[in-house]
Order: structure tokens, then sequence, then C-alpha cells
């Protein structure tokens, strides 16, 4: 058996700015994980290739 959770968060100003900084990132690097997963898939090649660490836009910088 399972058991499901539902959970709610009430979060300050400053943490729902972060929040959101926090999944546009996350969303912009499922997106081109995907895009490159589906270029592969039609190319029917295989690609290994070091994604997050290769390309200089998803290096963490304090801003």
């Amino acid at each position: 058996m399972k058991a499901k959770y539902r959970y709610r968060v009430y979060s300050s100003a400053l943490q729902k700015v972060a929040l959101s900084q926090l999944f546009g990132c996350v969303r912009v690097v499922w997106n081109d994980a995907l895009a490159l997963c589906v270029d592969s898939y039609k190319s029917k090649s295989s690609i290994f290739c070091n994604l997050v660490y290769s390309n200089p836009k998803y290096c963490f910088q304090k801003t």
C-alpha cells in the first residue's frame, strides 16, 4: 500500500523569489537536456557528453 502526503508551504517574499529563480533554472536545464535527447533520437546516434560541466551556461555563479 502506498501512502500519499500533501504539503503546503507558506514562504516569505524572499523565499518566493529564490524558488522562482530556482525553478526557472531547472526548467531551462530540463528543456535543453530534452532537446539533446530528441536530437540524438532523431539522428539515431549516441551522444555522450557532459552537458552540465562542458557548457558554461550551466556553471553556477554568484550574482
